[in-house]
């Protein structure tokens, strides 16, 4: 039995969005590395843990051929792909986009009612609900994964786009649960939603997250993570890294010439190709010359994200502005005993803007009704 388990391919994603049609190539050439090492190897089958599409992917997008057409070398091989949807897939045309794909037999989706057999291996999974999140979507959870019923007929696994709390601590995203809450009687539970891996074996039962395909952030925690899938051999499980673009976040202030050179030098010892997220503080003298060598830069191939202040102006992260901005709606209205309960609170608000927050004005709407009815008792 080989099989090959993946997670959150994100398909049609676009971010950054200053390289948006790269970055979407980036992603299908993400999955199509997967979807050759699959034929290369012969496994059995594919399993997907959700969020197989993105939020920014639009049937219009100019990749729909390409996935199609690695779905379908896919099927004459006879190599089947199991998949459930995450939250990225439930909203709109992608969930339709999905049940097309399963209509015309290029995926099959998991459901916990009836098993998808693939080679004499029983595969069970949820897809995420649409129009359900936050503490209504952690007591969803809570209350039907135990009552899943598994009837044990040969190797079974189960897929969730979520993680049980042994892979996933410290997080207050409703898609961690207990692992005691987990379905029985299942012997490779395949996880999603989170984008780094991690695994975990017991009592020869095997909980995997093998985290997303690429980088769905320009973020220090992206920054040096892996980039991959698993491939499983008859109970062995191994991850298997896939080339990705490379990114750097530089974080710098500007007084003179030489701190401009460092900092070419420092790109430059990069490869070409890489995202570079500069955030720099300037002398606003050096505001000229500084744009200078970006275009420069970038004529040279390197992906220049620029985030450039003088050394005399206020900057706020955006996802401190953002927090800021939810924020004046409710702090009047809260009154927190101790600097546990103020922590857990900001906990809170990360998960929700993660989970939320895509780059658009009225997603913060959205956080604020969000956190209004979850946050004010």
């Amino acid at each position: 039995m080989r099989f090959i388990h993946v997670s959150d391919t994100h398909l049609g994603c676009e971010i950054p969005i200053e390289f948006r049609d790269i970055r979407k190539e980036d992603f299908v050439n993400a999955f199509k590395q997967i979807v050759n090492f699959a034929i290369k190897e012969r496994v059995d089958f594919i399993i997907h843990s959700g969020d197989f599409f993105d939020d920014y992917f639009r049937i219009s997008s100019g990749i729909l051929e390409d996935i199609i057409d690695s779905l379908i070398k896919l099927k004459e091989r006879n190599i089947p792909i199991i998949l459930i949807k995450g939250n990225h897939d439930v909203k709109g045309h992608r969930q339709k986009m999905i049940n097309i794909l399963s209509k015309l037999d290029l995926v099959r989706v998991a459901s916990s009612r009836e098993a998808v057999e693939a080679n004499g291996v029983y595969i069970y999974g949820i897809s995420e609900p649409a129009n359900v999140g936050g503490e209504e979507l952690r007591s969803l959870y809570k209350n039907i994964l135990p009552k899943i019923k598994i009837e044990k007929d040969g190797y079974a696994i189960f897929i969730f786009h979520g993680a049980p709390d042994i892979l996933v601590r410290d997080s207050f995203d409703p898609r961690v649960v207990p692992v005691s809450v987990l379905p029985k009687n299942i012997d490779y539970y395949a996880f999603g939603h989170f984008h780094f891996n991690n695994l975990y074996k017991e009592n020869n039962k095997i909980f995997a997250l093998p985290g997303s395909t690429e980088r769905t952030e320009i973020s220090r925690r992206e920054e040096k993570s892996k980039k991959g899938f698993y491939i499983i051999n008859d109970g062995e499980v191994e991850f298997k890294p896939i080339k990705t673009r490379n990114i750097a976040i530089i974080e710098r202030v500007i007084k003179d010439e030489k701190d401009v050179q460092d900092i070419i030098k420092y790109i430059t010892s990069k490869s070409r190709g890489s995202i570079i997220k500069l955030k720099i503080r300037y002398k606003r003298e050096l505001y000229e010359h500084i744009k200078l060598k970006i275009e420069k830069l970038l004529e040279m191939g390197y992906m220049i994200i620029e985030d450039l202040y003088p050394e005399d102006e206020d900057t706020l992260d955006l996802d401190t502005e953002l927090e800021k901005s939810v924020l004046e709606d409710i702090m009047d209205r809260l009154l927190f005993p101790n600097k546990e309960e103020v922590i857990k609170m900001f906990h809170k608000i990360r998960e929700i803007m993660e989970d939320v927050y895509s780059g658009k004005q009225n997603d913060i709407e959205k956080i604020r009704d969000i956190l209004r009815k979850k946050l004010i008792k």
